[in-house]
């Protein structure tokens, strides 16, 4: 099993995964009723020019990086947590609110350290070394399945709006080491 995180292969995400991801995507624009070519238009008046093609190449594979993710919400104007709406209102980059994002939803759990983060995602298959998953998520460069991962490891609040806990669960116990 392996992604894409700041262009370096990580072991632990396979399809099911980015099945999910697309999946979460996919249910934002439908309850909007929002075509990718929509979508794409109100990214480009973002500031973030895409195609109709490149969207929905990006939304079918499920490969894209959390901030996309929270592009997609915003121009789609798709609910999300009030703790995301608030982080995605303020000014700064996309990296920098997905690291905000990311941020807010541990700091839940505030005795959880790198360590023991990277020691969780190892239980359902996701191998990171803890430095390199605390420079992704200070970049604001990870992945959107690595989100999902750990929303599925730490249970992370709003989840629920985008993705059943079953699916979460399943995906999770699908990249279980066997054992």
């Amino acid at each position: 099993m392996q992604t894409q995180m700041q262009g370096k292969v990580v072991e632990g995400v396979d399809a099911t995964w980015a099945k999910l991801v697309s999946r979460a995507v996919r249910v934002a624009l439908t309850r909007q009723d929002v075509s990718y070519a929509q979508l794409a238009a109100e990214l480009t008046r973002l500031g973030v020019p895409e195609s109709a093609r490149s969207v929905e190449g990006k939304v079918q594979r499920g490969t894209f990086r959390f901030s996309f993710f929270l592009q997609a919400l915003s121009a789609s104007g798709a609910d999300c947590p009030v703790a995301w709406a608030r982080v995605m209102a303020r000014r700064g980059t996309w990296e920098e609110r997905a690291t905000a994002v990311f941020q807010d939803a541990l700091a839940l759990q505030p005795w959880l350290s790198w360590r023991q983060l990277a020691q969780r995602l190892a239980e359902i298959g996701v191998e990171v070394q803890p430095d390199v998953l605390g420079v992704q998520v200070a970049e604001g460069t990870f992945s959107a399945a690595f989100f999902f991962q750990c929303a599925a490891v730490c249970r992370f609040e709003g989840i629920h709006l985008f993705l059943d806990t079953s699916s979460l669960n399943s995906a999770a116990l699908a990249g279980k080491p066997p054992g």
